[in-house]
């Protein structure tokens, strides 16, 4: 299925999906109750916060989900950046597979989050409720939004990293890809998360990308992870990354800038250097189509599929241009090329002609769960 005034792109490959296994119970299971008047508001071992209904649009009676907010994913309620939105739809089975979001911002902006995503899940849960229940249960396990520590952002119009005990506001990579990678620990450990597909908006299509890669690239990351979480080196890697709007090549940017995105050129070097330093060749090692042959490291575990990346990029968008969509597809091309037939990635590109601006995809929702529903069923 793909939607009036997109482009698509496809280059076919092969290879295995990723598998986590745990024997820890889930802490919570999804109910199969539909209508308001069957609601239990109860709460689960895990949260202090209660669990909201999720209503289908068209009808406020009918439950097609439930949210729970605020998870803390460390196990310490340390930081009140490190948590994560879960979302289960009514009826989930548990091995199917999940969606796990993660947030753009710049590495820095406070104001974008994990609940960026309400509209998105939103829409997924409501066209998926539309299908025979034996059918949704395969489709989907659940749905998580990630938070992590962010970087310094001192001049933020209404919320200033002033605070110099707030650790939730000094993040430095690679604190960001550890808290995304502690996150998916947690739900494999205690949600038994399995196969998943892992998308990501802006910075956060780097850090879905950078989570493929051996964790072993990222120095300083033992110091980096939650106690008692050291376990994120052994993370099942997502069966499938979906990108958009992304940003995976800074330095290249930063050096050349695309025709009319010249003016921000040092707004990208301000926020790269608070994220990753005033080294360059950080940035080139951290970013996914400019570090080097970290393809070959997206290894899954023993079960049989593809593995697939689908960059959404849209035309309209004024602060990451196209260039950006179009040289991680030639990165991805190009890599395929040093491997071999069965361990190639299937690459689908999908240009919005009528996109939105760069932030649009999220705030609106429906279009972004139109893609995502489309990824679950294999249609793209």
């Amino acid at each position: 299925m793909i939607i009036t005034n997109t482009l698509l792109f496809l280059i076919s490959f092969a290879t295995i999906p990723a598998t986590a296994q745990s024997n820890q119970k889930p802490l919570l299971a999804s109910s199969n109750h539909n209508k308001m008047a069957d609601y239990d508001e109860d709460t689960t071992p895990s949260s202090p916060s209660r669990r909201t209904p999720v209503l289908d649009p068209t009808d406020n009676s009918t439950i097609i989900g439930h949210h729970y907010p605020g998870f803390d994913y460390t196990g310490e309620r340390i930081c009140p950046l490190q948590t994560l939105d879960i979302w289960f739809p009514v009826g989930a089975a548990q091995e199917a597979p999940w969606l796990v979001y993660i947030h753009g911002g710049a590495w820095r902006d406070p104001a974008i989050d994990s609940s960026s995503f309400n509209a998105s899940a939103t829409k997924i849960l409501s066209t998926l409720f539309q299908q025979p229940l034996e059918q949704r249960k395969k489709k989907l396990g659940g749905i998580a939004s990630i938070n992590y520590r962010l970087s310094p952002y001192p001049n933020h119009p209404t919320n200033p990293s002033d605070d110099p005990t707030d650790d939730s506001r000094r993040a430095k990579h690679p604190d960001h890809i550890a808290d995304v990678l502690t996150a998916l620990d947690h739900l494999h450990k205690f949600y038994l998360m399995q196969s998943y597909v892992l998308v990501g908006h802006s910075c956060g299509a780097t850090l879905a990308l950078q989570a493929c890669m051996d964790p072993v690239r990222w120095k300083d990351l033992e110091e980096s992870v939650s106690i008692g979480y050291r376990g994120v080196y052994e993370v099942a890697k997502p069966k499938t990354v979906v990108g958009l709007n992304g940003l995976y090549d800074l330095a290249g940017f930063i050096n050349n800038p695309p025709k009319g995105y010249e003016r921000l050129r040092e707004a990208y070097r301000e926020f790269v250097t608070g994220a990753f330093g005033s080294d360059e060749k950080v940035w080139r090692e951290a970013c996914p189509a400019s570090a080097e042959r970290w393809l070959g490291q997206w290894k899954l575990g023993h079960w049989q599929g593809k593995r697939k990346v689908v960059l959404v990029q849209s035309l309209e968008d004024s602060l990451v241009p196209v260039e950006q969509t179009e040289g991680m597809a030639a990165y991805l091309e190009k890599e395929n090329e040093q491997l071999d037939e069965d361990n190639k990635i299937e690459v689908a590109v999908l240009m919005e002609k009528k996109g939105g601006d760069h932030d649009e995809i999220w705030q609106r929702g429906d279009r972004l769960g139109e893609i995502l529903v489309a990824v679950l069923d294999w249609e793209i």
